[in-house]
């Protein structure tokens, strides 16, 4: 089984403001079409807690000069979250991070029973992480059902893909000298083979 990674996120180059604007808009469009609107609450949380991993994984490989190292690694999503937290440097704060593992809790329990349901002292717990970010006011007084779940999953996913691009910029800034070739230039990125 192979596993499915987002386009490489080492251009080379700065992206425009409105080609962040453009990728953001695809992502969130891909977000919207993998966990829609009436959802059921175990779609929501197994699609949800896979995009969030996609976005700690594209966090990490934006600051790796050879990402299919990492790939290979085959880390769990608690693994990936950590070492994305590393690699966020000064953004490591923050609600999305307790939030996203509090959503693993949710989804290991959901994936080790043959008839999952989520267990509601879990969805508590979920739930009282994320009515402490004061930036989703706009969520909170939301009655704690799913549409509440899958708006604070796509908040966590959403702060975690703005994150994947800031990495992007600060790599892209401030080259590593493990990136530079012996001219002090930006090596072109690794061919696929």
């Amino acid at each position: 089984m192979t596993t499915e990674h987002p386009p490489s996120t080492k251009d080379w180059r700065f992206k425009t403001p409105d080609e962040h604007k453009a990728e953001f808009t695809t992502n969130e469009g891909r977000f919207d079409r993998l966990v829609p609107h009436d959802a059921d609450e175990l779609s929501i949380v197994l699609k949800g807690h896979l995009l969030i991993e996609e976005q700690l994984r594209s966090i990490t490989r934006s600051s790796l000069a050879n990402p299919e190292h990492f790939d290979r690694a085959r880390l769990t999503f608690s693994n990936a979250l950590h070492v994305a937290r590393a690699v966020a440097g000064h953004f490591n704060q923050g609600t999305c991070w307790a939030a996203a593992e509090k959503l693993n809790t949710i989804r290991n329990h959901i994936a080790h029973q043959a008839e999952p349901v989520a267990a509601p002292v879990l969805l508590e717990k979920f739930f009282a992480a994320c009515e402490s970010e004061p930036e989703w006011t706009s969520i909170h007084s939301m009655p704690r059902d799913r549409q509440k779940l899958r708006l604070y999953i796509c908040a966590i996913w959403a702060v975690f893909d703005t994150l994947r691009a800031v990495v992007q910029v600060c790599v892209q800034s401030c080259p590593s000298p493990l990136t530079l070739n012996p001219s002090g230039k930006n090596m072109p990125p690794p061919t696929e083979g």
